[in-house]
This record gives C-alpha cells, structure tokens and sequence, in this order.
C-alpha cells in the first residue's frame, strides 16, 4: 500500500479516536493530524512518502554542501593570499574537502539520520523534550532498518507508544496517544498479507518470531 493511502487511513483512525476523547474541535483536528503523521511513521524506514517530506532532497542537499565547500576553498585562497598559511586555514580546508567528498557518496538514508539527529539536537533547545529526543531517536534508528522490520512490529508500536506518552506529558492534548497509536496501528493493519495487494505481510513479534502475517 503506498504512503498515500496510509495518510488517508491514519487521517480517519484518528478522527476517530478525537472524536471519541473530546468534543473539541481543536482536540478533534490535532488528533486527525496526528492520526495522519502516525500512519506514516512505519515507513521512515523506506524511501517513501514519509521519509521523503521530512528530508530534503538528496541533489539539494549535495548542492548545497557542494557550493559551502567550493566557497570554503574560495575564502581559504583568498586568506592565503593576504595573510598566508595558519593553522586555521588547514582546519577550514579540511572542513571543505570533507563537505565535497561526503556531497558525493550521501545516500537518501543518510539524509534522514542527519535529520534525526537534528530532530535531537532541537529536543536539546526546547528544554531537552524527552518527546522530542525519542522522536529524533526513532528517526535515526528507522533509517538503519530494513524495509518492514521493528517499525512494523509491536516493538515498534511500543516505541512509538512512549513518544506519544512523553508529547502529551508535556503538551496535553486530549486523545493524542489514542490517536497516534490508532494511525500506528492502522498502517501496520493496513500491511498485512490477509489483504490481496499485499505480497509481504507484517512480522508483528519481530524480532522474538519473524513469521509474517
């Protein structure tokens, strides 16, 4: 099933579960989104659509490292020129020339770890949110996974069971963890083998037993 479709379904999981907490609407449209955001969470270990809107992309990101490199180099020579060779010089120099070999071999993977680290790395800022520290956590992990492994398993669901508890420990929202966990749970669902699309099924017990179902 593709990410689209998972939105969709997580979308209408958590309507439901907002629907069933509050009577906000506030509350109701928080819990759809997240519902939403959930249904795609299983799949930030894939190059899908979930992976894909939180990155940027794989050319942007090497023209950009590319271009800081190049201006590196520019602004080394032009130090050199004036002030000749210094310690620092060499640091900047290498600086650049780790940017344009690392713009050459970067995988999309690798963008979402960098972007998992980041994801930390502002849960450090914000007061270090543990929701936030998990979720970059969650990131960087899913981008070393293969495709359906622990993200879509009840390890999984556990582990993104704690973000939702940590978020709304520190933003309470009504229906938030029932919502995010209902649009979890609907992509793994939605996953299975018991449906004819689906040629894999979903390893539920990974990794105590990989069969899948």
């Amino acid at each position: 099933m593709d990410g689209t479709s998972h939105f969709v379904i997580g979308l209408a999981a958590g309507a439901v579960a907002g629907f069933q907490a509050s009577q906000d609407p506030v509350a109701i449209a928080t819990c759809t989104i997240v519902g939403g955001i959930s249904g795609l969470a299983p799949d930030l270990d894939t190059n899908g659509l979930a992976s894909n809107r939180i990155t940027v992309s794989k050319k942007v990101l090497q023209a950009i490292m590319q271009l800081i490199g190049i201006s590196v180099f520019l602004l080394i020579t032009y130090r050199f020129l004036t002030n000749g060779l210094s310690s620092s010089l060499l640091v900047y120099g290498a600086i650049g020339l780790i940017l344009l070999m690392v713009s050459r071999i970067i995988t999309q993977r690798r963008i979402l770890t960098l972007t998992g680290v980041l994801v930390m790395l502002l849960g450090f800022v914000l007061h270090q949110s543990i929701g936030i520290l998990l979720a970059g956590s969650y990131i960087i992990i899913a981008s070393f996974l293969p495709h359906r492994s622990y993200t879509h398993s009840l390890l999984g669901v556990a582990f993104y069971g704690m973000i939702l508890v940590k978020f709304q420990e520190q933003w309470p929202i009504e229906g938030l963890i029932a919502a995010g966990l209902a649009g979890y749970a609907s992509h793994l669902i939605a996953d299975m083998k018991l449906l004819p699309m689906n040629r894999r099924g979903v390893k539920w017990f990974a990794p105590i037993w990989k069969r899948e179902f």
